[in-house]
């Protein structure tokens, strides 16, 4: 793969919470979670709040290529969040 074709690619964050910016779903917040497959499957959470508590959605994807391919095709881009602002209290 050319520096081209990495730059283009997402920028997706395992376990971190990040608000999709544009795209399907926009407006709503995403979180990915690593299921203990092997080799790892991923759950995709969205959710209208921060919490996950309102207007949600959840798909799951059997691999890393098939996660990529669920975020191109969905067109997300996604402002994730740091890890501390992740810790409940904050």
């Amino acid at each position: 793969m050319d520096r081209l074709a990495r730059k283009r690619l997402p920028v997706i964050r395992v376990g971190v919470i990040g608000h999709i910016k544009s795209g399907d779903e926009q407006s709503k917040y995403a979180k990915i979670q690593e299921l203990a497959d092997d080799p790892p499957s991923y759950l995709i959470l969205t959710a209208a709040d921060r919490g996950f508590q309102f207007d949600g959605g959840d798909w799951w994807v059997e691999d890393e290529a098939s996660l990529r391919q669920f975020f191109a095709e969905a067109r997300w881009d996604v402002e994730w969040q740091s890890t501390d602002e992740d810790q409940p209290g904050n």
